[in-house]
């Protein structure tokens, strides 16, 4: 397979997978931004019932002072289940085959690199000899012009 080839190949994957996250990113942000309206509206509602119960028996601020601890508990349940990956068959196959892909174009790329230092190599090596002859050149023409009399 080519490089540019692979190139290609590589670079239709990792977009393929990038559109499958972002369609999923798409539809949680959608569904997290109407869960939260609806929380909130919820919240707000049981909030006030829940102090009407229970201001009587505990007073103002002990029942403030609950309704606080429940929403702490609340946001810490909210936060674990924002932070966690979500995982499908489809992103984990997508994800083999992008570095499936990575590593035919690193392999395709190792090869033009191999290449090229090779060349470099060669008109080092050129540049050498041609160094070395030129002093060489010089010397004689020293030793040249010394013989003269």
């Amino acid at each position: 397979m080519s490089t540019l080839n692979s190139a290609k190949l590589y670079g239709r994957i990792a977009f393929l997978r990038r559109q499958v996250l972002l369609r999923q990113l798409m539809r949680r942000s959608v569904t997290a931004a109407l869960a939260v309206a609806a929380f909130i509206v919820t919240s707000g509602l049981a909030t006030y019932a829940l102090f009407l119960a229970i201001k009587a028996p505990l007073g103002d601020l002990g029942a403030t002072l609950a309704i606080a601890t429940l929403y702490l508990v609340a946001a810490l349940i909210l936060l674990g289940y924002t932070l966690h990956e979500p995982h499908s068959p489809e992103l984990e196959a997508l994800a083999e085959m992008e570095a499936a892909a990575l590593e035919i174009v690193t392999a395709d790329t190792q090869g033009i690199v191999q290449l090229a230092t090779a060349a470099g190599h060669r008109i080092e090596n050129l540049g050498s000899s041609l160094t070395l002859g030129v002093g060489i050149l010089g010397a004689l023409r020293k030793l040249l012009a010394s013989r003269k009399p």
